[in-house]
């Protein structure tokens, strides 16, 4: 019986996903070398089963859109398995399907990144689809018009949602005249305004090896990875980078409301400042704070004061969204339209606790542990493995990261968490979202407290044990 042919979706389904829990960030080598050419390689051998993911990443994120052109990283990512110079769109799809693999290729804020996964038998049908999809895209002005419309119907879609309407108003407000103030997919002014022409010009100015990293984790070896990747890339020539010169978001001082009225009865509360970059060194025991306070689902304060006791709100949480450049802190949560200014002063009353008074033992011990537990969940496929490897690569963090992450997060004090709070959280300086019915929602903005926090906290004291609660987010 051949794998090619029997059950083949469903196997490589499977083999994908893997048996749960069977990655070990402790046992995880990472290889890393810079090719002749600039490009980045790294690989993880995991021969134990036959199948491969390679992932190359591109410096060429919405943080690199044209000022003019706002989603235009996104527009160039979702066209490169569109057609190329060589294939047709049906015929690049055709071709993953036939052996039963997976090619796709998408952008975020900081970079883009394009995948394929397939059996080791298919290796160099792999390389070479990744190749032509990556290095000669062809944004055929048709197939450039249908996925215009496919954005512009998303971007109309949106307006729909009150989640992302609030989600984009709270960037817009926030980051001002940076890049991240736009969403990925861009607005309708300029996915409308955009070319083959326009397309091809941000294709050919950051799709380049000296901008990139490409991943192999899977049935391969560091020679055998290198071969192939010196195969399909080494005569990719490399060029100037484009400087990116990007106006910093300033920093919000007071309390800048921005109200949305929509017929709906539930308002929909977005509050936050900028945070940090994620290669700034306190994001350990930043994402340790932040699980305390609203990261660590029914196990966080934010959960428990505003949804268990308070009845405010059936879903709370608050994250860093830690980038390139400084990212958000964000609390969000939907409530009855009446109980917004409620439950606004409670999530308050937390930001401040945690930056004046000592988190408890128990609550810093639930911390770590679940953030250290659930770090393996985030590589226990081919797939995660490769997606945190570009990560690591665009970000900086080096190939120690599998036991860095582990090791630092439980060098977290308690001290460290009452400095991070005290440094990181603002509440009288924030951007306020509320997306709701306004007669009902009637947000005021309170009278800041009398005496602020301090600058810099005493040291902790010692707390009574709290037994450790349940939940698991993803760091």
């Amino acid at each position: 019986m051949t794998l090619r042919r029997i059950g083949m979706g469903a196997l490589l389904a499977w083999v994908v996903a893997g048996p749960a829990g069977a990655a070990d960030a402790a046992d995880i080598q990472a290889h890393r070398e810079v090719l002749d050419n600039g490009l980045v390689l790294q690989v993880v051998e995991r021969p134990a089963l036959p199948i491969l993911t390679v992932q190359m990443g591109i410096r060429a994120g919405s943080r690199h859109d044209p000022p003019d052109g706002a989603g235009t990283a996104s527009l160039v990512a979702r066209l490169l398995t569109e057609g190329t110079a060589t294939r047709t769109a049906g015929e690049i799809a055709d071709q993953i399907e036939f052996v039963g693999g997976r090619l796709a290729a998408e952008a975020e804020q900081d970079f883009a990144r394009v995948t394929v996964t397939v059996l080791k038998r298919d290796q160099e049908l792999g390389m070479e689809l990744l190749a032509d999809v990556v290095r000669r895209p062809a944004f055929a002005p048709d197939e450039v018009e249908r996925v215009k419309k496919e954005v512009l119907g998303e971007i109309e879609s949106d307006e729909d949602h009150p989640d992302a309407v609030a989600g984009k108003a709270f960037d817009r407000a926030l980051y001002g005249a940076h890049p991240y103030a736009h969403p990925l997919e861009g607005d309708r002014d300029a996915v409308a305004a955009a070319t083959p022409e326009s397309l091809k010009a941000f294709h050919a100015a950051r799709y380049l090896p000296n901008n990139a990293v490409i991943s192999f984790v899977g049935d391969v070896s560091v020679e055998k990875a290198r071969k192939a990747t010196l195969a399909a890339f080494g005569d990719w020539k490399a060029g100037e980078v484009p400087f990116l010169d990007l106006p910093l978001a300033a920093p919000p001082q007071g309390i800048d409301l921005v109200t949305i009225d929509r017929p709906v009865t539930q308002a929909t509360v977005f509050m936050g400042h900028l945070g940090l970059e994620r290669a700034d060194p306190d994001f350990y025991p930043v994402i340790v704070m932040n699980y305390i306070l609203g990261g660590g689902g029914f196990a966080s304060r934010l959960v428990h004061e505003v949804r268990e006791e308070g009845g405010l709100a059936y879903a709370i949480g608050s994250g860093f969204h830690a980038l390139k450049d400084p990212g958000d802190f964000v609390v969000r949560f939907q409530t009855r339209n009446p109980a917004a200014n409620q439950a606004i002063r409670s999530v308050l009353d937390e930001l401040r606790r945690i930056r004046t008074e000592p988190v408890e033992d128990g609550e810093l011990a639930d911390a770590k542990a679940n953030l250290v537990g659930g770090f393996p969940l985030r590589i226990d496929t081919n797939g995660e493995t490769a997606n945190l490897l570009t990560f690591i690569e665009m970000y900086g963090l080096g190939t120690d990261y599998f036991t860095d992450y582990i090791d630092k997060v439980e060098a977290v004090t308690r001290d460290d968490v009452l400095r991070v709070a005290a440094t990181y959280l603002h509440p009288d300086d924030m951007v306020w979202v509320v997306v709701g019915n306004l007669a009902e929602a009637d947000v005021q903005v309170p009278a800041p407290p009398d005496a602020a926090a301090p600058d810099a906290p005493a040291p902790a004291e010692d707390a009574p044990e709290k037994a450790p609660e349940a939940g698991a987010p993803m760091p």
